[in-house]
């Protein structure tokens, strides 16, 4: 019994000891958060929602969604007073709908798609500098991708570095 102690003694230590150990130095960042994070960033996302043509798509979609309510909502009201060729009528309609929908958001998150790439683009080279010189002040051994952890706390500064590097960017664009 008294050997059983020790050792559960032993291995918490060396658990918890080493996971201490561990997160020294070990930061990690989410660089989709970076890129559509800062300033830069809302402002073309900003120009996007506010342009004729992305505003076009959404109200469409929005209008044809409106739409294919409309003719679920008739089509179970009235199913018992519809024939049957109706009812066929009104499901293919709102099957066409739904096409015309999905095409819609298609190429709505086709343009956000672009904006993000091209975000990364402009903004990856102050993004490594940023981020360089912050592994080099926090004196960081490892740099971890949010995207390659299955959890970590988002809200412990000394892991989660992703604000502050948003922060720098934000000060790094404006010069």
């Amino acid at each position: 019994m008294k050997n059983i102690k020790r050792l559960f003694i032993f291995i918490s230590l060396s658990t918890f000891g080493s996971s201490a150990f561990l997160s020294e130095g070990i930061a990690v960042i989410d660089y989709n958060a970076i890129f559509l994070g800062t300033d830069l960033a809302r402002e073309r996302i900003d120009d996007l929602r506010d342009s004729s043509d992305y505003k076009d798509l959404t109200d469409e979609a929005q209008s044809k969604d409106s739409e294919r309510i409309k003719l679920a909502e008739k089509l179970k009201k009235d199913e018992s007073t519809l024939s049957d060729t109706e009812k066929e009528d009104i499901l293919k309609k709102i099957q066409t709908l739904y096409q015309s929908i999905q095409l819609l958001s298609q190429q709505i998150q086709a343009k956000e798609q672009e904006v993000t790439q091209k975000l990364q683009a402009d903004q990856a080279e102050v993004v490594q500098k940023v981020v360089n010189e912050l592994i080099k002040a926090k004196k960081i051994k490892m740099l971890l991708n949010s995207q390659a952890l299955l959890a970590f706390d988002r809200t412990d500064e000394k892991v989660n570095l992703t604000p502050e590097v948003v922060d720098l960017i934000n000060k790094e664009q404006k010069k």
